[in-house]
């Protein structure tokens, strides 16, 4: 049986024993329903665990705040991509603009930086991604180099790879390396674009994106799955030439890794697989039913004033004419009838998956839902507000949940950037 079919009997099965479940006033409510499809664990989630007053809640102060208007320039941060703790509670910052790492001490205070503007060993032309492996050494990747680095704890070089499929899994038109997704198992796992040999037409998922993981002891790069990619707009051309535009309130692929597992999501369901490092196989399916939302021409306003706000920042200093030619250009392109149900996915330190549902650019961001390692759905968690969030995920800085903290990147009032930690209160007592 295959794999889909084989989780329709499953979810069939599941549909039966919550109608069953329904027929007996005594039973006690079903928060998740656990079942097995040909092995692989299946995870119907009903209602959260979680009660009223009840579940985690993050702080509204921060542990540990790094950064600052003005001051020197160690502190001073303009397009961090990522922050990493290490098991002696330092943390090292990826500080794109700067083209560097840096290091502080626990209490914030500035110890060492690495690397500059450049190609040669150590260097970076574009620092897109930083996380940590065996014994606190550090990987970056360069997106533009297609390049992954490992650093020790002090950042001293220790190798560097090439990011590349291997001869024979590329398709026709090319295949390239994307987007880091994360560190898994001393594995590195990087996002390629998988254009292959057809060029379709029409609001098609294109091009597919293959998931391949870096061995960070011997280089080697292998390929895990291929999914369909983004919707997209696509036209195809004489000569193997298309244009590609995008496709308002698209659905596709997203990604989050760490801590042993690896998780995918399409945005279009409330759904989210796991699947091994090693080999691309799926291990578990955690789901719920949700409808998706209608995309309103109310929505579609909101997410455009998100999207100027994104572009101009500083719409007063904008001339007008820029705005209105903006506006115009996304109100021309095709849009969906129905907005994606997830916008993203994150693991954390204990294998628990924070699930991100949709939010149009404009709109203040929904709590997040959390899942348990075995896919029973908690509840939900707010973050405080000012997260450094992007409009397309892979564009925003990584964010790190560990054990009893989220660690990642805010903005004030200035929009200046900040790197803080917020402690996790896990305690489940009534909350009043």
């Amino acid at each position: 049986m295959k794999f889909r079919e084989s989780i329709a009997a499953g979810l069939a099965a599941v549909a039966i024993f919550v109608a069953a479940a329904g027929c007996d006033s005594a039973t006690l409510p079903v928060h998740t329903i656990h079942t097995d499809s040909a092995g692989i664990p299946i995870a119907t989630a009903i209602e959260p665990l979680w009660g009223p007053g009840e579940g985690w809640i993050v702080e509204p102060e921060p542990l540990l705040e790094i950064g600052t208007i003005t001051g020197t320039s160690e502190y001073q941060f303009t397009d961090v991509v990522a922050a990493v703790r290490l098991s002696t509670g330092d943390i090292v910052v990826a500080e794109r603009a700067a083209s560097e790492l840096r290091s502080y001490d626990a209490a914030g205070n500035f110890q060492w930086r690495a690397g500059r503007d450049g190609e040669g060993p150590g260097e970076f032309r574009s620092l897109d991604f930083v996380g940590t492996t065996a014994g606190d050494s550090l990987v970056t990747y360069d997106g533009a180099l297609l390049r992954a680095q490992l650093f020790d704890p002090q950042g001293r070089l220790a190798r560097t790879y090439r990011v590349a499929i291997s001869e024979g899994e590329a398709t026709g038109r090319g295949t390239s390396a994307d987007k880091a997704v994360g560190v898994v198992d001393g594995l590195l796992v990087v996002r390629f674009i998988d254009y292959g040999e057809r060029i379709p037409n029409g609001v098609v998922r294109w091009p597919p994106e293959r998931l391949a993981s870096l061995d960070l002891v011997d280089g080697a790069v292998g390929s895990l799955i291929v999914l369909p990619g983004g919707e997209a707009y696509v036209e195809a051309r004489e000569e193997g030439r298309y244009s590609h535009e995008t496709y308002v309130f698209s659905k596709g692929p997203e990604y989050g890794a760490a801590r042993g597992r690896l998780a995918v999501i399409d945005t279009e369901a409330w759904s989210v697989r796991l699947i091994s490092p090693r080999d691309g196989a799926t291990t578990a399916v955690f789901r719920r039913e949700v409808a998706p939302r209608e995309a309103t021409n109310a929505l579609f306003e909101v997410h455009l004033d998100g999207i100027v706000e994104i572009v101009f920042p500083d719409p007063d200093q904008v001339e007008p004419e820029r705005i209105a030619g903006l506006q115009r250009m996304w109100r021309g392109r095709l849009r969906a009838p129905d907005l994606p149900v997830l916008r993203a996915v994150h693991v954390d330190e204990t294998g628990h998956l924070w699930l991100q549902p949709y939010y149009v650019a404009g709109a203040e961001p929904p709590p997040l839902e959390v899942l348990a390692p075995d896919g029973a759905w908690l509840g939900s968690v707010s973050l405080p507000p000012g997260l450094v969030r992007a409009f397309i995920q892979y564009q925003a800085p990584y964010m790190e949940i560990g054990d009893d903290y989220v660690l990642g990147v805010w903005t004030d009032e200035l929009d200046v950037q900040y790197v803080r930690m917020y402690r996790i209160n896990k305690t489940s007592a009534d909350r009043g």
